[in-house]
């Protein structure tokens, strides 16, 4: 150590006297170090400079500094003398002790220049420029910098950084995106490029037409094109131009799905705003999120068959892709939910998550999703409201089936007047409601509605209060029979084959018995015999249908589990199935913004046994439902 320390007693007057002032005015400089400069780092001097670090980390910024400035003392013409006076002038920088800093930055620059670090305090001394407000001097010096660092990316990238804010503080936008071009060059990681998106995305925010026109002249790279034609759409849509601003984010997306500002561009698509980066990709994983403890564990079980049915068929036809499932329970609460989706998101980085089943469990997900653009394949229907960025909700829609079920009514049969009998539960109140505006949309007309308790058997008295509110409202002369062509019941099966029967009784004849895809079971017709004849519903799944695609899944699935698949199996076959080929299409595996783009392209031609699928123009999730009805004691398909 003895070598190190020599002329320490002269380095600590030479640092004395720069620091104090004494070396200018004229005087004499001290002597240069470089002629002695090595970049061994004795041991002791690392191990002092650990310590400094910690000390710092820890909030001691004092004995921080102390611990630096004996290392300048003790090991003078070492590099980490010199990196621990690059920090002590940081440190006095960031706590506006801008004297300080300057004195040492100074000092360091001209005892150090063999120093590989010197363009790191250079720009340093900048940054100390720039608070100074010594703008002409910071101009001057920060061409000369970038121009003299080639070999230091992370100091141009830096320098980047600091030239982007101190032009945008002056709106000198045209210039501060300059410097964004100058940055992407010289980002590696995936941090400093999000963070120079971020940087680009401010710097063009209000940048007006004629700017973003004027930026367009200047020729940029088709990289940094991509910028202002995003800035171009956030116009067009201020100026109530959406469907133009989409179409061009649409295209923009597809053409560019590895752009850093891809997921930017995907949330400006479904109408929100920027998400959050820096969180883990494992291309191969897939998360799922559905209840597997609990009353509800059933339909998790449920699913989860369908899923794996769903992976088994694409491994046989893929056997080179490694896909695995990563299950997790979606609780019958918030904080579960939560939990559950971070540990798939934030620990084990899945691509994507088909899930989670139920409602409450979607409200908690589905906001995380979009901050963090994870695609998120939801096995609930979307809620009035909801804006989802990165969500497909592929549970069946029920105000699309009801439109579907009434405007075949409507147009086909040519039915008027309806009337609705649901249970006093959440669901048939929703679907209640969501039949009432469905058929006065459709230009029929709502005779009456009446509900009963859960668990009713004897349905007499709902009854008799439908035929009563439905002859108040109907003309004189119908008022002898029954008033309304078709009666709407959002029940089970098992419900339905109780009603039905009590219908004529209470003189309710000559009606259509109307419902949803929970009478989609063959056990209808055994359930309710005659009474349902005519019946029909609405629904994207029947598992005895015609369609080859159905009879092949129906087929597969009643070999493996002894049992018929309901729609839960169904749908979640369909989901994975969706995702997966949006995986192994194009970009689709290469980033979680890829993929999501890739699964919306996947899902606007998706045949699966569920339906054929499409994408609305607001990016939502739709497919096509079918009508069956009860001919003869049989389900028939009778729409499309």
């Amino acid at each position: 150590m003895g070598n190190y320390k020599k002329g320490g007693w002269l380095f600590g007057l030479l640092v004395l006297a720069i620091l104090t002032g004494c070396a200018g005015g004229g005087k004499q400089a001290p002597p240069n170090l470089s002629a002695s400069f090595t970049t061994v780092t004795p041991p002791d001097a690392a191990g002092l400079y650990q310590r400094a670090e910690e000390s710092y980390r820890g909030g001691d910024t004092p004995g921080a500094i102390n611990l630096w400035k004996r290392i300048s003392e003790e090991f003078p013409g070492t590099a980490v003398a010199a990196k621990s006076m690059n920090r002590i002038g940081e440190v006095y920088l960031a706590e506006g002790q801008l004297d300080l800093a300057a004195r040492y930055l100074d000092y360091l620059v001209y005892q150090y220049p063999r120093w590989d670090g010197i363009p790191s305090a250079r720009l340093n001394q900048l940054r100390l420029l720039v608070r100074e407000g010594k703008q002409h001097e910071v101009m001057k010096e920060a061409v000369k910098l970038w121009r003299e660092s080639e070999d230091h990316p992370g100091v141009r990238f830096g320098l980047a950084k600091l030239m982007i804010g101190f032009y945008n503080s002056r709106n000198d936008t045209d210039t501060a995106f300059d410097w964004c071009t100058s940055g992407f060059s010289e980002a590696r990681s995936a941090e400093q490029k999000k963070t120079l998106t971020d940087l680009t995305v401010r710097t063009l925010a209000k940048a007006d037409e004629g700017v973003i026109d004027r930026l367009y002249k200047k020729n940029p790279s088709g990289f940094m094109k991509v910028f202002l034609d995003f800035r171009y759409a956030q116009i067009e849509t201020a100026n109530g131009n959406k469907d133009d601003a989409r179409q061009l984010l649409s295209r923009l997306l597809a053409q560019n799905p590895d752009h850093p500002l891809a997921q930017d561009i995907q949330a400006s698509v479904r109408g929100v705003g920027v998400v959050e980066g820096n969180i883990p990709l494992s291309t191969d994983k897939i998360g799922v999120m559905v209840p597997l403890k609990g009353p509800n564990s059933v339909y998790g079980d449920m699913v989860i068959r369908g899923l794996n049915m769903a992976l088994s068929d694409w491994k046989s036809s893929h056997p080179n892709e490694n896909v695995t499932l990563d299950i997790k329970d979606a609780g019958l609460d918030p904080d579960t939910a939560a939990r559950s989706y971070n540990e798939l998101v934030k620990r084990d980085g899945v691509s994507a998550i088909v899930g989670p089943l139920g409602a409450q469990a979607n409200r908690t997900v589905a906001p995380m999703a979009d901050r963090q653009g994870v695609p998120l394949l939801s096995l609930t229907q979307k809620e009035g409201g909801a804006n989802d960025a990165f969500v497909l909700h592929a549970f069946i829609d029920s105000r699309d089936l009801v439109d579907t079920l009434v405007k075949y009514c409507r147009d086909k049969l040519q039915y008027k007047r309806f009337a609705c009998l649901y249970p006093d539960d959440r669901y048939g109140q929703k679907l209640a409601k969501i039949f009432a505006e469905t058929v006065q949309k459709n230009g029929g007309q709502m005779m009456a509605s009446a509900s009963y308790t859960e668990k009713s058997t004897d349905f007499t008295a709902p009854l008799h209060q439908l035929m009563e509110i439905a002859k108040k409202n109907a003309p004189l002369s119908d008022i002898e029979g029954t008033p309304f062509d078709a009666v709407f019941i959002p029940d089970e099966v098992s419900v339905v084959s109780l009603i039905a029967p009590q219908l004529p009784y209470n003189n309710i004849v000559g009606v259509t018995l109307l419902g949803t895809n929970l009478w989609s079971e063959p056990s209808l017709v055994q359930s309710g015999g005659v009474y349902v004849d005519r019946a029909m519903f609405a629904t994207s799944f029947y598992p005895k249908s015609a369609n080859p695609k159905v009879q092949a899944f129906e087929k597969e699935y009643t070999g493996l589990y002894n049992a018929a698949p309901t729609y839960l199996e169904a749908q979640a076959y369909d989901a994975l199935s969706m995702l997966l080929q949006a995986r192994s299409s194009g970009s689709g595996a290469t980033s979680r913004g890829a993929l999501f783009q890739s699964l919306i392209d996947q899902a606007k031609n998706f045949e699966g046994v569920t339906g054929n699928y499409s994408v609305s123009q607001g990016g939502d999730l739709s497919r096509q439902y079918s009508i069956f009805q009860v001919q003869k004691g049989a389900i028939e398909q009778v729409y499309p």
